[in-house]
């Protein structure tokens, strides 16, 4: 084990960020809003730089001379060093040219010291016989990961974020998506494709085709387009979404896929399809019952691993919080519901949620959902960028066509996909096809 003594440190560097602060005024915002005094490895700096951030956020003058008086009133002037320690601070620094640099690598050697420090502190938890290995992983990720976002000094400026909101918009006039093809034309256009860092929740009642919904979407995205894809599957096993996959991909019914009643035509068309599936940059994770800490770490696994680029959740209702014990269903689904928003943009990809809806759309005579329908939790409409709802007159044994901008549509095979909320634009509803024999949804005119 390391020594205490022996943890990376700096104390020039550290001397050089404090001296800088005492010099100019125009580092104090920068330094106090990227650091805090556990930066620093020294109980002197860190006992200074308290001061001065104390000091900073009272609006008191800071300089050599105000930090002395307020060291010697609070009885802590020994505990620095003493004056002289103090005015040693400022000698070698003659411009503050390089106070990014400094910032930088003293901030380095506060990360491999926590890293260090957690990776000893959680030791012992892999050692402790009740403790679940997933659990303790996830938690240890979690850390590392937050420790690694600390201290990020590059952020973007207006005039990079104006070019890249103009880029986006040049992509969108040439007829570019600005995300990921969907699968779903009118969908495409009207919400832009799924887009990073966007939240999306798919909702629709127990078997109106919510994970068929998604597999249509899988099936474009990784098979046609090769954009690497999770699926983090709560409900179906791997096994049963490949089997879907096949059926889709092979235009097989999945019933004689299923009970392998198939000719040789039919055989040749799978291995195909299973080709084109081993091919794809498809990860599937069959986890029951996965918590969000589970989610967050297996997906952040996923990015770095294989560069996914889109993750699906089927379905959120199905996962666990790791909220406070004393806390309802709904409110541990507000807890998942925001974590995932959350993770979204931690990894800058979109998320694309399944939820269930209420049984309150039974109630209604047209079986349109509304947000209000969302199970569990109004947090969900609220954390969300785009809701889409899915519905199939078919699947009520409704005989009335159904009129979509204008236009008739015969209920058999219809989905009618319902762009409830939309951050980036207009909401609407889109006519889509139900195929029941393979359990694909696809645009109603293909």
């Amino acid at each position: 084990m390391i020594e205490a003594t022996n943890l990376p440190k700096n104390l020039e560097l550290e001397k050089n960020i404090l001296g800088s602060l005492l010099i100019d005024k125009n580092a104090l915002p920068l330094v106090i809003g990227l650091l805090n005094e556990d930066v620093f490895y020294d109980l002197k700096h860190k006992k200074i730089f308290s001061t001065i951030k104390s000091m900073f956020d009272k609006h008191i003058s800071i300089d050599i001379t105000t930090i002395a008086q307020k060291l010697q009133g609070d009885k802590a002037m020994d505990e620095v060093g003493g004056a002289y320690y103090l005015s040693k601070l400022t000698d070698n620094i003659v411009h503050t040219n390089h106070l990014n640099t400094h910032i930088e690598m003293v901030v380095e050697l506060y990360k491999k010291r926590q890293a260090y420090l957690t990776l000893i502190q959680k030791s012992s938890e892999f050692l402790h016989p009740d403790t679940e290995s997933l659990d303790s992983i996830s938690s240890l990720i979690s850390k590392l990961l937050g420790l690694q976002e600390f201290g990020n000094i590059y952020e973007q400026t207006i005039d990079q974020i104006v070019m890249q909101v103009i880029t986006k918009r040049d992509m969108a006039q040439k007829g570019e998506l600005l995300g990921f093809d969907t699968g779903f034309t009118e969908l495409n256009t009207t919400i832009g494709g799924w887009c990073a860092p966007d939240m999306v929740v798919v909702a629709a009642r127990p078997g109106a085709g919510k994970t068929a919904f998604m597999l249509s979407s899988v099936y474009h995205l990784a098979i046609l387009k090769n954009v690497s894809t999770a699926i983090f599957s709560l409900e179906m096993s791997s096994e049963q979404l490949v089997e879907r996959l096949e059926s889709i991909t092979s235009q097989v019914p999945l019933k004689r896929l299923r009970m392998n009643i198939l000719n040789d035509y039919e055989k040749d068309v799978v291995m195909k399809a299973d080709d084109k599936i081993i091919q794809a940059p498809i990860y599937i994770d069959d986890t029951g019952g996965l918590n969000i800490s589970q989610l967050r770490a297996k997906a952040t696994i996923l990015k770095h691993k294989y560069g996914i680029k889109v993750i699906f959740i089927d379905y959120l209702q199905l996962m666990s919080g790791q909220g406070k014990s004393n806390q309802n269903r709904e409110q541990e689904v507000s807890t998942i519901s925001r974590n995932i928003k959350a993770l979204a943009k931690e990894l800058e990809v979109p998320i694309i949620a399944l939820s269930q809806l209420s049984r309150r759309v039974e109630e209604r005579a047209d079986k349109i959902p509304q947000l209000s329908d969302l199970r569990e939790s109004g947090s969900i409409e609220q954390d969300a960028d785009i809701v889409v709802m899915l519905m199939r007159p078919e699947y009520y044994e409704m005989q009335e066509s159904v009129e979509i901008k204008g236009k008739e549509y015969h209920p058999n095979g219809l989905v009618i996909c319902k762009v409830e909320k939309n951050r980036h634009g207009i909401t609407t509803n889109i006519p889509l096809r139900f195929i029941g024999e393979t359990i694909t949804i696809q645009n109603h005119n293909e």
